[in-house]
Order: C-alpha cells, then structure tokens, then sequence
C-alpha cells in the first residue's frame, strides 16, 4: 500500500496512495444447498442471441466478506472459479452495487437478485481466444463467488440449452451437413499459415498513480475548495478476468496549530474509462458521493471483462465548516485495488 499525505484549504492537498491485492486461487467446489438461479428461456434459446433474465435466491450478502457472486454464462470448465475468460457475458451482483450501472446489480437483502445478460449465443471466442461451441458442449449460468474467492457456498449451475442443440455432445448435434461437397469451403489452389503465439499467465493487478500532489483551490471559511483527483491507472494483466474494484477512504484534514475538517465533508464525482489496448475489457466508474470518512468505489470492472488497462479519476469538492480557523490542512485520502 502507498499512502501519501495532502494539504487543503490554503496549501497544497496530496491526493493518493495504492494497494495491491490479488485474487486467491479457487479451491475444490464444495457445493451447499440454498443458492440457485432460475433461467428464461432455459431451453430452445435462440442460437444467434437472445437475452436471459436471471431471478437468484438463497444467496448470501455477507458471505465472501459481502463481495458477492458473478453471473456468466458459458461451459462447466475444470478451472471455472479461476478462469473467467471462458465465459461470454458476466455481470456482478452484490449488496452495495451502484444504481443505474451497466456491470453490477443489486442482491436484495434476503439474498434474491434478478440479472439480465443479453444477447448470449451458442458460439463464441472466449477471453482466452478458444472457440466454444454451445452446440456441442453443455453450458450453463453460472454464479461464482467475486473477486477470484476460494468460497465456494455460492457456486450454482443452470443449464441452458439451444434449438438445434438439445443434446450437446450428441452426434452431429449443430445441424451441419458433413457430407457436402467442399465441407471445409476451402477454395482451389489456396495455401494456409496457421500462426500461433504464447502468452504467459504470469501477469498481475496492479495500480499506478499520476503524481502526488493535487492542489485544491483556495477557499473561505463557509466555502468549497476544489480540484482533481490524480488519474489511476490499473492494469489487469492476471489473464483471469477475475473482476476487480477500486476504492477510496478519506481521513480528517487537520492543521499544524489546531483546527481539523472532518473527512465526511469531502465529495468527489468519479470517471472511469477504458485505454485501448485491444482487450475487451469493461470499466464502470464509482457513483457520486459526498463523504468518503468510508470507503467509496472510484471503479470496477465486473468479472468476464475486467482484462486490460483502465484509467480512473475525480473531481473533487471539499466543503469548508464556516467556523474552521484558516491555515494549512493535511489529510491522507487511501486508494486500495482488490
């Protein structure tokens, strides 16, 4: 973790600090009645793309420290909980998931939660570049505890099946027509280069911030100072799609002779985007809050699509007490990436 002081009202205020935290290895699946999902349609579902609406129940929201599950879609794998690049579409539910986003959903306080993943389709090319075939091969909705957790109480498995593929692993089950003249639509006289390319798994999560100051403007008591956070940029290099979220927590600001602003009267207004590096990576920035004496998510990325780089910021507004004693105010505002 790095922590870096700042200074408000009159002074400079340094804004910053990281923590690193990676995503533990899944453990053998210990499945325990309760949790589950209901799936429509569960059968028949359209080959090209259809949306699923997903209604869980029994959850926890306490369980895995109150981080929640993800919602994917896609084949029963020997590394599932570990590897989320395999499935096609994943969105994460958990008690404190922001209104209004793309990627997280609210699990209700009896451990219910309805999710809709759109579009899934039978074929696609997953995270880690392998073709999958729904056809063919059972798939299902999965629900997996978040953030690459060894709990695996959450762990639930709803197969979902296509027309055209009621019997996955059945004999010429997607309906192609083998005996066909030309069956591979090579074309005459053409050569072919297969190219191939290794990418080791030996990547981390990590956060880097852009310098250590940050200066507010000046302010009156009874006033606002403002300014902007410095950019974060974390990349997801662990090859897992395992989901990551960003988090920051402010202390109480204070002076050299006395005084102190405290911590909740500091909002910020977050951004999150995406740098294009290729990956197919999703980012969601945090709400904007008044009050960061807790925790408060700059960014997220749900599990499925949390692969690449991704820049985070803020705009910052701090309210000044109209009875503080002007001066130099230092206060500690900590970034942790888990």
């Amino acid at each position: 973790m790095q922590s870096i002081a700042s200074r408000l009202v009159r002074g400079t205020v340094i804004v910053g600090g990281a923590a690193l935290l990676t995503a533990g290895l899944g453990l053998t699946p210990a499945f325990a009645a309760g949790p589950g999902t209901t799936v429509s349609p569960n059968t028949g579902v359209n080959p090209a793309g259809q949306d699923l609406t997903v209604h869980g129940s029994g959850f926890s929201t306490t369980a895995n420290n109150g981080l929640g599950v993800y919602v994917a879609f896609g084949p029963k794998t020997p590394d599932y909980a570990t590897n989320a690049g395999v499935f096609q579409v994943s969105k994460w539910v958990h008690k404190n998931a922001p209104a209004g986003s793309t990627g997280q959903v609210k699990m209700n306080a009896d451990g219910s939660f309805d999710v809709v993943l759109p579009g899934v389709k039978a074929k696609y090319t997953d995270g880690n570049g392998d073709p999958v075939d729904c056809l063919t091969t059972q798939c299902y909705i999965i629900t997996i505890a978040a953030h690459g957790s060894p709990d695996r109480s959450q762990d639930s498995f709803t197969p979902v099946t296509f027309t055209g593929g009621e019997n996955p692993g059945g004999e010429n089950p997607g309906g192609e027509n083998p005996g066909g003249e030309n069956p591979g639509g090579e074309t005459p006289g053409a050569e072919k280069q297969i190219i191939t390319a290794k990418v080791n798994r030996a990547g981390a999560l990590t956060m880097a911030v852009a310098g250590t100051n940050v200066a507010l403007s000046d302010a009156a008591p009874g006033g606002h100072a403002t300014g902007a956070l410095n950019k974060a940029t974390v990349t997801d290099a662990r090859g897992t799609n395992a989901g990551w979220s960003l988090v920051g927590q402010m202390s109480d600001l204070t002076a050299t002779g006395g005084g102190a602003i405290p911590a909740a009267n500091l909002a910020w207004a977050p951004t999150a985007a995406v740098v294009n590096d290729g990956s197919s990576g999703q980012v969601v920035a945090g709400p904007r809050v008044s009050g960061l004496d807790v925790a408060r998510t700059l960014a997220s990325s749900a599990g499925g699509n949390s692969g690449g780089v991704f820049e985070a910021g803020a705009g910052l507004d701090l309210g000044i007490p109209a009875g503080v004693t002007p001066g130099d105010y230092t206060g500690t505002l900590t970034l942790t990436l888990s």
